[in-house]
């Protein structure tokens, strides 16, 4: 660390801009020092990443420098064989190296230590680093059937196919399980068709072995997430860099389109320094408000009256809001130095105008026989759109990477999370009639998180004669108890039966839907029994109470 900090820092004053930073010395033994980085830093868990941001801290280098990215003549190709198995790749070459023992171990733990966290035990990022001089150019990245792909795997010696690595190989063994169900496996190979390695499993002997002649290197990194392969691969790069070597971009090509890695994307944000202020409690001057930016390992680019430009470095992937580079102004000016104050207010707490009338809504709904549920706000494509016989909106999707198949998206509608209660007690006795108030979240481009909570109510009578004019007996009640008239409009809504459904429109906005469930959405649930059912838009009813 005093190496590549280029000052000999005592371990107390290490331990002290550490914890400034918000990271923990959890031990030191003899000259190691164990530190915990905390999950969303990520451009720290390399030991140059540290430096770099203990460096600007401190004051020795007065903001981050990028790295300089040569123009490399080397190609990456991607068959479109893999796009179904693993389907992305990251790559670029560094040369000029010169590699200790420790520097390996060192390289070696950076990459294990992605692997497991960032990269989610390789699912999501699996990293290869070898030796450039002994690769044909270009690498081709694909996928071949497990027994057509052949080579020495990296800790043995003796060739081995793609089934048998997962079977004899200690790491095999361990990973098998990202490939499980696959009838071919990802391989990177060169155009002299020697096999690099077997993503995300294992490298091979012959061109993944390290060691201290080794001078150049080729870096790959696969995975199913764009950007969370470039941004690994710019902290990685960016390490390379720090250790004195060159980095040259690899083109990766696609058939369709070609990219260059790494990706070195600069991303300038204007921030207020009002906001700032009001957001940490303090009241700094746009000067000293620079000052902390820059100690912080951001570039300022333009101050303007109470907006300050700022460029965010490459590596960091934890900056999504202005209250994040807030954060960074805290912990430079220091949370020690930020002094508590009582808030010149007098006043009573109490519950939030919305959240009084919701409590309202169900003590009301509890007097009409029916029984409250709670239900999650994670679900699924299938669950919200398939099964109820509508086709999809806008939602907000947790991607492709979650551990749950079955929960891939924040619910936008109340109605099918009660069916699913409704299925979960098939075996209760009937009459089974059951509400529920809950936050779904609906895609907002105008908000500054791109989406925003509304409170919806779903109401649903499980029973022999459920039908349109019980449910609307609910409604009816409801209604009244609230003061408002409304009326209902024909409408057209497939998770209904046509002409038993109707649009609720109260002061001519259209605020729900009420009718009888449709025949293909109970079979689509299992559901023996007619069900009835309304929802309402609670937020959007509170604005029009006055």
């Amino acid at each position: 660390m005093q190496k590549l900090i280029g000052k000999n820092i005592p371990l107390k004053e290490l331990d002290e801009a550490l914890n400034d930073i918000g990271m923990e010395i959890n031990a030191v033994e003899g000259d190691e020092v164990k530190i915990e980085i905390t999950a969303e830093r990520t451009d720290l868990i390399t030991p140059e990443g540290l430096a770099r941001a203990v460096g600007c801290y401190k004051g020795y280098t007065k903001k981050f420098k990028e790295i300089d990215v040569r123009k490399g003549n080397y190609v990456h190709k991607v068959e479109p064989s893999v796009k179904k198995y693993r389907p992305i790749t990251r790559s670029f070459v560094v040369k000029n190296l010169k590699f200790t023992d420790e520097d390996i171990k060192s390289l070696m733990r950076v990459q294990e230590k992605i692997h497991d966290t960032y990269g989610r035990k390789r699912k999501k990022i699996a990293i290869g680093v070898y030796d450039l001089d002994n690769i044909k150019f270009p690498v081709i990245y694909s996928a071949k059937k497990p027994e057509d792909i052949k080579f020495v795997p990296l800790e043995m010696d003796v060739e081995l196919n793609g089934r048998q690595i997962l079977q004899k190989h200690p790491t095999g063994r361990d990973y098998a399980h990202l490939l499980e169900g696959f009838d071919k496996y990802p391989v990177q190979s060169d155009s002299a068709k020697q096999v690099l390695s077997m993503p995300p499993i294992i490298n091979s002997e012959n061109l993944g072995r390290i060691n201290p002649k080794t001078t150049n290197l080729f870096v790959e990194a696969t995975g199913t997430d764009d950007e969370a392969l470039d941004n690994i691969m710019n902290i990685l790069a960016t390490m390379f860099y720090d250790w004195g070597g060159a980095v040259y971009s690899v083109s990766i090509d696609d058939g369709v389109t070609v990219s260059v890695c790494p990706n070195l994307k600069v991303r300038k944000r204007k921030v207020s320094v009002q906001f700032i202020n009001r957001w940490i409690g303090l009241d700094l001057k746009p000067k000293d408000m620079i000052n902390l930016l820059y100690r912080m390992g951001y570039d300022v680019l333009e101050n303007s009256g109470d907006n300050i430009t700022v460029k965010i470095p490459s590596v960091r992937t934890d900056i999504w809001h202005d209250a994040d580079i807030a954060d960074d102004v805290a912990r430079g000016y220091g949370f020690n130095n930020i002094k508590p104050t009582l808030p010149n207010i007098s006043t009573i707490g109490k519950m939030l105008p919305l959240n009084i009338f919701i409590e309202d809504v169900c003590d009301f709904m509890s007097t009409l026989d029916l029984l409250e549920v709670k239900t999650f706000a994670l679900t699924s494509e299938n669950d919200q759109f398939v099964k109820l016989n509508v086709k999809e909106w806008d939602y907000i999707s947790l991607g492709k990477n979650t551990q749950d198949k079955s929960v891939n998206m924040v619910r936008v509608w109340m109605l099918p999370e009660l069916m699913k209660a409704l299925v979960a007690n098939r075996n209760r006795e009937y009459p089974q009639r059951i509400y529920e108030a809950g936050t779904v979240v609906i895609p907002d481009n105008n908000a500054d998180v791109k989406c925003k909570n509304v409170v919806r109510l779903g109401c649903m009578l499980c029973e022999e004669r459920a039908d349109f004019t019980k449910i609307k007996q609910v409604f009816d009640a409801l209604m009244d108890y609230l003061g408002k008239k409304y009326e209902i409009a024909e409408a057209e809504h497939s998770s209904f039966i046509e002409g038993r459904v109707g649009r609720v429109i109260v002061d001519g906005k259209k605020v729900g839907f009420i009718g009888e469930m449709h025949p293909k959405v109970l079979d689509n649930h299992g559901m023996k029994m007619p069900i009835a059912a309304f929802e309402l838009n609670l937020t959007e009813l509170f604005g029009l109470l006055g």
